[in-house]
Parts: structure tokens; sequence; C-alpha cells
């Protein structure tokens, strides 16, 4: 009964004025939050506008938070659209701020839903460029992965790689960030 008013832990956040969505977590290749902005997308939706955040931890494979905030990426996946965003040094305080909040909100969600504390664990982070990733819904998990894909790949290689983890022919594990931040190229 009591389970009913139990209170997820907020994934919108507002940094510098931005507003931005945590829509999922992962660590070791599993992933361990799934936003509920995701969960309302449709399950053939692909999500490329998500940016990804790497949190080293001192032991073991690092956390990986993804994010949309529409702002930031429209700014800085257009040609020199960093610009408009308040140039080079505005995008860099503005990506320190959010890996700082994804971080403490990532160290509350691991806290309040797995009882994990990763408060010390976590000793640096490392943000990632526009077009790494795309979210898609993989059937056979019943849940959202944050495939990479990078603009040297075709527009269909979320799809495929997405299909051929659904199918089994591949491990989710190949196709997500687990070790290192996604590749750019």
């Amino acid at each position: 009964m009591f389970g009913l008013f139990r209170k997820e832990t907020q994934s919108k956040l507002r940094v510098m004025g931005h507003d931005l969505e945590v829509v999922s977590i992962t660590r070791g290749g599993k992933i361990l939050f799934t936003g509920e902005a995701v969960r309302r997308f449709p399950k053939d939706h692909f999500e490329g506008t998500i940016m990804e955040v790497a949190f080293v931890c001192k032991s073991g494979s690092p956390y990986f938070a993804y994010y949309t905030c529409p702002d930031y990426y429209f700014a800085v996946a257009a040609p020199g659209g960093s610009a408009s965003f308040g140039g080079p040094f505005e995008t860099e305080k503005f990506r320190s701020a959010v890996s700082q909040a994804i971080g403490a909100f990532l160290v509350k969600c691991l806290r309040d839903t797995l009882k994990v504390d990763a408060s010390r664990e976590i000793v640096s982070f490392s943000h990632n460029r526009a077009h790494t990733n795309v979210l898609a819904y993989i059937s056979s998990m019943s849940s959202w992965a944050p495939i990479q894909h990078n603009d040297a790949e075709s527009e269909d290689a979320s799809e495929r790689k997405a299909a051929a983890v659904d199918s089994g022919r591949v491990k989710l594990s190949d196709v997500i960030a687990v070790d290192e931040l996604s590749p750019s190229a």
C-alpha cells in the first residue's frame, strides 16, 4: 500500500536556465534507470538528441547517464552552433554544470532505487559530443537502450543495431558504452 505513494527521483533538471531530462543510466552494459518521459515514447521511436556523460568510478565500470536538452543539443549539433549558446567557454561551463547536476541525480537515484551509495565511488566525469548515441526500444528486453551511433555510420545504423540486439545476434554490451565514452566518429 505504501509503495503507491513512493515518489520517483526527479529526472527533470534545470541548469543555467536550460531544461534537461535524464533519460537513461547504465553501468556494465546493464540499464539501471529509464526516465518517465522515455517510457511514454512510442516503441518505434528512435531518439537521436541524447547526450552522454560518463562517471568514472574507483572500482568497476563507469556509470553512463544520458540526457536530453533541446537548447544545448540544437546549439552544438548545428555547424557553428556553440556561438548561439554563448560560445565555446559558455558551452564548456554548461557541460560541466550539467555533469555535476546529473552526477547528483545519479547518486540520489542509485541510493533511492537500488540502495547503492555511489557518492564516494565516482571520481570524475567526461561529457560526450552530439551525434554519438540514439535511444532505442529493445523489445526482447522491454527496455530503452542508448545505442552507439555516430556521424560516420549510415542513417539506419541504430535500427540495425537495435534489431540485432532484439534478435539475440548481438549482445547489448556490444553496442552501448561500457568502459569509455561512445565514439564520435
